[in-house]
């Protein structure tokens, strides 16, 4: 069984990312009341674009650098952490001079304006220290400073954003401020600590780059496809159908992000533990971890469908009338949400084999599946045609990253479900 302290860190993980999440659903019924469609639809964007620059800015090395911190006795961690930031540096930089040369389009695309694509380029690259400050929390299973990083930053996105909005009456600006400040100010945060904690040297190193860059730059590919079945559907709904019907889409899709961060928090909690028992190759051991998995699986479904069962009758209190059409949504971008939650749990395995290329090819195909249905049902069902691309897209992936993790690490699924019925 898990031990009680990985059940604690279980807990303190999902309460943390229960509290980040409940932040923006604590502020919908104020914002929906004050902010129109359109201005919802902007601030959907503007964080698209972060989410996207955020995949140049470093180059997702940070994930190495939660690696890394299991090999410590053989290599200079503190050193790998700075070269991290010199790849960052530099990457940040690049974007920054593309996002000027390209200013017209990535303006029509985006529907922001060139200050605030400045702005994202700046605010995705602090973002990238944050994550390896949370990265590294992870990997030390320290829960409760990664709870205080994480919440912290929804409050102080959250409190920026209401007082902007609300007392200086500055709409949509004022969300985007608050976004970036939350941002900005636990990055700096961050930073801080990493320093405080003898986390970083600036001693640059060759090999130690080139090995961040062997785990990042694979994750492009996979960064990019999870880009394009996860917000591939607002941009075309914002150049198809409106900025407003995106801001109505956007509510659904805050909504059904609580099931993407119960799951995310459960995989934050369970993924060391899961890396540790697929190290010990035993088939007890690979019995209980499809039995927790299963468990997991259902529970995420069982969640998605209350959640969409009850939006009826929830959506009214939480958002103002304009926002009413997201009801119908939810259901289906929730249990999308949960699918996505199962990819997480399969994927660990394909980690764990090193197969990062392969999991690209992964979730590329998967996300370019998702733009071209998009695509298609937009233009004949509308809104609805989103969130069922979006569902069966994810549906998709985790079909998919099953199988190929099945074929490089196979784990007991019929024998476990065979004994779990026979105990039953």
């Amino acid at each position: 069984m898990l031990n009680a302290r990985i059940l604690r860190s279980v807990f303190l993980f999902t309460a943390t990312n229960a509290l980040a999440a409940a932040m923006p659903l604590l502020l919908m019924p104020v914002l929906t009341r004050v902010l129109t469609p359109e201005d919802y639809g902007i601030v959907a964007m503007f964080s698209i674009v972060i989410t996207a620059f955020g995949s140049l800015t470093g180059l997702s090395v940070h994930g190495a650098v939660g690696m890394r911190y299991f090999d410590r006795d053989e290599y200079d961690f503190p050193r790998y952490v700075g070269n991290s930031f010199i790849i960052l540096a530099v990457t940040s930089v690049t974007l920054l001079a593309l996002v000027t040369v390209f200013r017209e389009p990535l303006e029509h695309l985006t529907k922001l304006p060139h200050d605030w694509l400045m702005v994202a380029v700046g605010v995705s690259a602090v973002q990238f220290v944050l994550l390896i400050r949370l990265a590294i929390f992870q990997s030390a299973k320290h829960a409760g400073y990664f709870a205080v990083f994480r919440v912290g930053q929804a409050l102080v996105d959250a409190s920026i954003s209401v007082a902007l909005v609300l007392a200086f009456a500055l709409a949509w600006e004022g969300r985007l401020i608050g976004i970036s400040a939350g941002i900005l100010l636990l990055g700096f945060a961050a930073a801080v600590s990493l320093f405080a904690d003898g986390y970083f040297k600036l001693v640059p190193s060759r090999a130690y780059i080139l090995n961040a860059l062997k785990f990042g730059l694979p994750l492009i590919p996979h960064v990019l496809g999870g880009m394009l079945l996860a917000t591939v559907d607002r941009v075309l709904i914002a150049n198809l159908l409106g900025v407003a019907e995106t801001g109505i889409y956007m509510v659904a899709v805050q909504i059904g992000l609580g099931i993407y961060l119960l799951a995310d928090a459960c995989n934050r909690a369970i993924s060391p533990w899961q890396l540790e028992a697929l190290k010990r190759n035993d088939k007890a051991v690979d019995v209980r971890i499809v039995r927790y998995g299963l468990l997991y699986f259902l529970g995420l479904v069982a969640i998605a469908l209350a959640a969409g069962a009850a939006a009826p009758w929830v959506l009214p209190v939480l958002v103002g009338p304009a926002f009413a059409e997201a009801a119908s949504l939810i259901w289906l971008i929730a249990l999308g949400q949960a699918f996505g939650g199962m990819y997480f749990f399969v994927s660990n395995i394909i980690f764990y084999r090193n197969k990062t290329l392969s999991l690209s090819a992964v979730t590329i195909s998967c996300g370019l599946f998702n733009a071209g249905l998009s695509f298609v049902l937009i233009q004949v069902v509308g809104l609805k045609g989103a969130a069922q691309a979006y569902l069966v897209a994810q549906i998709f992936l985790f079909v998919s990253a099953f199988i190929l993790s099945q074929r490089l690490r196979p784990l007991p699924w019929r024998a476990a479900f065979l004994v779990h019925t026979r105990e039953l």
